[in-house]
């Protein structure tokens, strides 16, 4: 954490995983992780498409959609799927640019709902993130 943000280091870019608020509630992400907090952002907050300013040489558009992927015990278990043209990429691997603007982007639109409690030297500041709303604009 940064005072009272998630930290875009901490946050990953590879099929990130959240619960969705149709079949959940935030308090549900952390069931069987104690000590971890929990941040909530809206779909309509995932960034379209990455990166916003085109480096040089310029890399390929990714944008971001939650996918559906129930688990055993959390039906509400989405993961946040990266897309290059149009196509889902299973194990993305990221221009630095792209990986950079997503973490930040993720840190800046989270609001933290209950942020984690130090546990003894494995303590990294972990987060849950819950996802609210399934429709946001039309996405």
């Amino acid at each position: 954490m940064e005072g009272n943000r998630l930290s875009a280091l901490r946050l990953r870019y590879e099929n990130t995983s959240v619960n969705r608020s149709r079949y959940s509630k935030p308090w549900d992400v952390i069931f069987d992780h104690p000590g971890q907090g929990i941040v909530q952002f809206l779909v309509c907050w995932l960034p379209l498409e990455l990166p916003y300013v085109q480096p040089n040489p310029p890399v390929t558009l990714h944008s971001f959609y939650p996918g559906h992927k129930p688990e055993d015990e959390n039906y509400s278990h989405s993961e946040i799927w990266t897309y290059k043209e149009g196509v889902r990429v299973e194990k993305p691997s990221l221009p630095n640019t792209v990986k950079k603007e997503f973490r930040q982007i993720m840190s800046d639109r989270s609001i933290t709902l209950w942020k984690p409690y130090a546990q003894p030297r494995h303590f990294l500041n972990r987060f849950k993130m819950h996802i609210w709303g399934s429709r946001c604009g039309g996405r």
